[in-house]
């Protein structure tokens, strides 16, 4: 998260505060990560389960922004914009909507855009991503002529050298010389981790601890040979306290945080190989 010192006044003095959220997301883990981060920055959050749901709480009150997952139950988040810019109310029909999705290609970017969507932020959400991407659409009519604060967020998201979160010296260390034992490794990696990730988050969210527990630390040692050290402590915590049954609100921030680092290391191993 933020350091504390930013979480008012957000990132070059932007701030969100007492900005009216909408969070339309089935999935409950997804719901508290980002009403935590939401609610850190001030804003106002309020919660529909699906689309339908969305469309009457709209009616019923005034947001500055919409985060619409794309896929959920009833109605889903694009039929759902279709409706929303429909509306005859033209401070409801042109809200600002950014899809929430794991499928944030250009072809799936483009469909969110056709069907009235402003903006796309894939999953799992990254903070810095999320804050950048309601500046954008919430304060863009205000300050986009300004000095520049919208471009300078994004730039720093976007054109900076992408530093490697991982270090494969364990793996080279073990493998001899050979490559093609390291290409194994990473590809073993790719394929079965995020997988082992996706049966830890789903065991948090229904609150399995038992089995949460023997998943962090299968992937504990995972991580430790890959060396990825931004999660060391992480895993170690969620392993910790799913067994003791102790702090648990705390896991969901922690899983997300790994699955989000998870992703990093599996795109940028798989740009490499």
């Amino acid at each position: 998260m933020m350091p504390s010192d930013e979480l008012n006044k957000g990132i070059h003095g932007i701030s969100l505060k007492n900005k009216k959220i909408l969070l339309v997301e089935d999935g409950k883990l997804n719901q508290f990560i980002a009403t935590q981060l939401l609610e850190s920055w001030g804003c106002e959050v309020m919660i529909a389960n699906n689309g339908r749901e969305a469309l009457v709480m709209l009616e019923l009150n005034f947001f500055d922004c919409i985060l619409m997952d794309v896929k959920m139950p009833e109605l889903d988040g694009v039929e759902a914009t279709e409706l929303i810019r429909k509306f005859a109310d033209p401070s409801k029909s042109s809200v600002p909507i950014i899809a929430l999705t794991a499928n944030a290609l250009i072809s799936d970017r483009e469909k969110y855009v056709k069907a009235g969507m402003n903006d796309c932020i894939p999953k799992p959400i990254e903070e810095f991503k999320l804050f950048a991407g309601l500046v954008k659409n919430i304060l863009k009519r205000d300050i986009l002529a300004s000095d520049g604060i919208i471009q300078g967020l994004m730039i720093n998201e976007t054109n900076q050298p992408e530093e490697k979160i991982y270090d494969l010296t364990m793996v080279h260390s073990v493998s001899g010389g050979d490559t093609a034992f390291i290409k194994k490794m990473v590809r073993l990696f790719i394929e079965t981790v995020p997988q082992n990730v996706a049966e830890l988050k789903q065991s948090v969210e229904t609150e399995n601890w038992d089995q949460a527990a023997k998943l962090a630390h299968k992937l504990k040692s995972t991580i430790d040979s890959m060396g990825i050290r931004s999660i060391h402590q992480e895993i170690r915590s969620v392993e910790s306290n799913a067994k003791q049954k102790a702090n648990l609100k705390e896991v969901p921030l922690l899983v997300q945080k790994i699955e989000s680092a998870i992703a990093t290391c599996v795109r940028q191993l798989q740009a490499e190989i």
